[in-house]
């Protein structure tokens, strides 16, 4: 089947009721979750009876009645009911949407909220539903299509694994792109119509045309950190772009020198369809008109968002680099664009780690990443880095390129997505595919998982300083032929932390971009960032998903996490300097972990990072 054939009538889809109210509950509950989790609702006044919970807001003379509320231990949030407002002198009303709730709340909240933040966050609450809607409309249909080509496969995972398809990763991509676990905002797109969300979301398998425009030379900067062995790795970005992309480069030269210009004098650069649209224009309506910035209309490339709707796939391209593209309208929390740091950055980063990592082989095979090879971003002449950061590209290499007969790359956060084929997600399929029907084949499964990430994540870290962002959507996790996970493969190295002192211990240094980012002398904002990445957004919530998905306690698989971090702690210990192994193994195990307040970070209406902590979900087990 061809896997787009269902894009050219997306336009015309909308959203049921049903589907409308499965979206409400959805955001009702991450929206519920972000509230207790940011102790913006204090849980220990919860008066619980049965299956009925109330919490009084006495401020607010209201009662909040909850069915089947069950918080967990990271704050995690289940509501098998509904939720009904009790107010002195008013009739009790239900609350089926998160901003309804939020604004029940609102005077209650420990934190001043401007009538202007609150209507604002209801907004883009709302628009998130909306969003949610119509993409549980849509997976219905596309999931029909699947399960009709399914032929003789019991598991969409080995389907997918063993089709012909040009780009099955792609496929499994887009089809778990279901949203960050921890936002409340987790479909929000505001900036975009439907129309315009349904045409450009990952979720909707929309196909792109990337234009390829034409800056001057020097009015750019091209980071190349490319591999040793690569024949490419001594030339310039121009020279790099025609090698990968040969055919779109004969178009762009083309129209250049049609246009009278000597195509030696530029260098091509990518823009998403919405900045074509609706931003370069206006934005850079100076550089247009002085002639350092042409945009070339007719020359493209045909691409397909990954699960970041920013990050495309040329041509569904099991082989051509990946393109993170700036979009700059908000989407989830902030505005998605490319900065000047992470264009630079993530180069020099790619070069750190392929050197320790032929150095350590990989850390005992247990690490791989995605290389992010070449990074361009504009030189404003006014150094401003927040315009630069709305014309660059970041080129990635496409992870289809780690796949060999033994070993294949499935996207984490599309483990959480149900399957095309059955209800239950995806991690029980690789659950049953590598470790059988059995009783303990999730704890099996989840222990040598976490062994997996945690030596490579923590090896990076406790030896040389390192702490990815690894987690759901930037990590895959490489599986043998028997299904069973053996290799991190991480990407995305934008927010990657460095301990300068460890680091240089081990004889390597990172040229930062400006200081004050990606290379720290503290050494808390880099285990902050490990912390909540790896720890928190990945292992944790892999283990609250095995046990909603086997209907078994939720301690068996804390307990799996905490002896498997020990376990690793033990092994990397004679490598690491015996204070700091002290301290980290305390804060990994013992003390309270940070947790990122994406709710109070929208009622401030801030990009900065707002921390608070949580207690330890492995102290005591």
């Amino acid at each position: 089947m061809d896997m787009q054939q269902l894009h050219p009538t997306v336009t015309a889809i909308s959203s049921t009721d049903a589907q409308y109210a499965q979206a409400c509950q959805q955001g009702l509950v991450r929206t519920l979750q972000a509230l207790f989790r940011e102790k913006l609702l204090d849980a220990s006044h919860l008066v619980v009876e049965g299956s009925i919970a109330w919490l009084p807001l006495w401020s607010q003379k209201t009662l909040l009645r909850f069915e089947g509320l069950e918080l967990g231990r990271i704050g995690s949030c289940q509501l098998v009911g509904g939720i009904t407002c009790h107010k002195t002198g008013n009739r009790p009303y239900p609350i089926k949407t998160p901003s309804a709730l939020l604004r029940a709340v609102a005077d209650a909240l420990p934190m001043p909220v401007s009538l202007a933040d609150l209507e604002r966050l209801c907004l883009e609450l709302e628009n998130s539903i909306d969003n949610d809607a119509l993409c549980l409309t849509y997976r219905e249909k596309w999931g029909r299509e699947l399960l009709r080509s399914r032929g003789d496969h019991r598991y969409f995972l080995t389907f997918l694994r063993t089709s012909n398809l040009a780009n099955p990763l792609l496929t499994l991509e887009q089809w778990g792109t279901i949203g960050h676990p921890w936002h409340p905002t987790y479909k929000t797109k505001l900036g975009l119509s439907a129309v315009d969300v349904m045409r450009m979301s990952p979720e909707f398998q929309a196909e792109l045309k990337i234009t390829i425009a034409a800056i001057k030379k020097d009015q750019v900067h091209a980071e190349l950190q490319l591999e040793a062995t690569d024949p490419s790795s001594d030339i310039s970005y121009s020279v790099w772009f025609a090698r990968q992309f040969p055919n779109a480069f004969a178009h762009w030269q083309e129209a250049l020198t049609q246009r009278g210009y000597a195509p030696d004098d530029w260098v091509p650069l990518p823009i998403h369809p919405y900045q074509a649209e609706r931003f370069i224009d206006d934005e850079f309506a100076a550089e247009i008109a002085q002639g350092t910035l042409v945009l070339l209309d007719n020359v493209s490339i045909p691409a397909s968002p990954t699960m970041s709707f920013r990050t495309v796939v040329p041509e569904h391209s099991d082989a051509m680099p990946h393109m993170k593209l700036p979009v700059s309208l908000r989407l989830t929390s902030v505005e998605r664009t490319v900065s000047p740091k992470s264009a630079v950055m993530g180069p020099r980063i790619t070069q750190l780690l392929r050197r320790i990592l032929a150095v350590e082989q990989g850390f005992g095979q247990r690490l791989e990443i995605v290389g992010e090879d070449v990074g361009v971003h504009y030189l404003d002449p006014n150094q401003d880095d927040n315009r630069s950061r709305h014309l660059a590209v970041l080129y990635r290499q496409n992870p289809l390129n780690k796949r060999t007969d033994a070993l294949f790359p499935l996207p984490v956060g599309a483990l959480f997505s149900s399957s095309a084929y059955a209800k239950r997600p995806l991690i029980a399929e690789l659950v049953a595919l590598g470790y059988g029907g059995h009783d303990t084949a999730a704890a099996e499964f989840f222990q040598q998982y976490t062994q997996t990430v945690l030596t490579a994540t923590l090896s990076a870290y406790l030896i040389y300083g390192i702490a990815f962002e690894a987690h759901q959507q930037n990590s895959f996790m490489l599986v043998d032929q028997a299904y069973r996970p053996v290799c991190l493969l991480a990407r995305d190295f934008g927010d990657v932390r460095v301990h300068a002192s460890t680091l240089e211990k081990m004889q390597y240094t990172l040229d930062p971009f400006r200081a004050g980012h990606t290379v720290y002398d503290d050494h808390m904002p880099v285990r902050d960032k490990i912390l909540h990445a790896v720890m928190l957004c990945h292992l944790s919530e892999m283990a609250l998903l095995l046990a909603r998905t086997t209907q078994q306690s939720a301690l068996i698989f804390w307990t799996v996490l905490r002896e498997q971090t020990i376990q690793v702690f033990d092994a990397l210990r004679p490598r690491t300097n015996p204070e700091r192994w002290e301290a980290e193994r305390e804060a990994f195990l013992e003390l309270p972990w940070p947790a990122k307040a994406f709710l109070r970070m929208r009622l401030s209406n801030t990009q900065e990072d707002v921390h608070g902590q949580m207690p330890n979900p492995l102290k005591a087990i």
